[in-house]
């Protein structure tokens, strides 16, 4: 009888130390912050479609892509492949399709390294107008692209070269800055 006793109570004060010890364990590593790698992905989708939308509830613009990947540290996402079409009041959206993207937080910026193709499809006396580029940053809220990289911009009847370009997209208007030469043929 004594014996069993004897073991009831070493059993007893085992479960106590050991769980006085997994409580300080947990304790500790609760006070130690996880440390993250800081250009580590916090999280991914895949098959994105994310459109943005006017105050007055029409959408401004679309992102279309296979994969994007969200950067805690910056709040930024990288997308693969995106297809950004932009909306217009007058006419058919603006087309930009890229090799990859990342687009800020609040979506204000989104920047396509790389090859980009941007086409505007034929709308009223306005001929497609197809444009190839590459660096490309485009300003969704006044709804503007950028680039200093040389451009190449066709349509029906035109051809132009250039270094740098500043298209409304809005308007679906472009502007080439430097060493513009074209060609026109009626």
């Amino acid at each position: 009888m004594m014996l069993r006793l004897l073991l009831l109570l070493a059993l007893i004060g085992v479960t106590v130390g050991v769980s006085d010890w997994l409580r300080g364990l947990q304790e500790e590593l609760q006070r130690v912050p996880a440390v993250a790698e800081p250009r580590a992905p916090d999280f991914a989708f895949t098959d994105v479609l994310l459109t943005m939308m006017g105050v007055d509830g029409a959408p401004k613009y679309r992102i279309e892509a296979p994969r994007m990947v969200h950067f805690p540290v910056n709040d930024n996402s990288a997308l693969v492949s995106p297809d950004v079409w932009f909306f217009r009041d007058d006419g058919p959206p603006v087309e930009l399709r890229a090799e990859r993207a990342r687009v800020t937080a609040r979506g204000e910026r989104i920047w396509l390294p790389g090859a980009v193709d941007i086409e505007r499809p034929p709308h009223d006396a306005r001929a497609r107008l197809t444009v190839k580029t590459r660096d490309v940053t485009v300003f969704p809220d006044p709804q503007l692209a950028r680039t200093r990289a040389p451009v190449k911009a066709t349509n029906e009847a035109q051809r132009l070269e250039g270094v740098g370009m500043r298209l409304d997209l809005a308007a679906g208007t472009l502007a080439l800055r430097s060493r513009v030469r074209g060609r026109y043929v009626p």
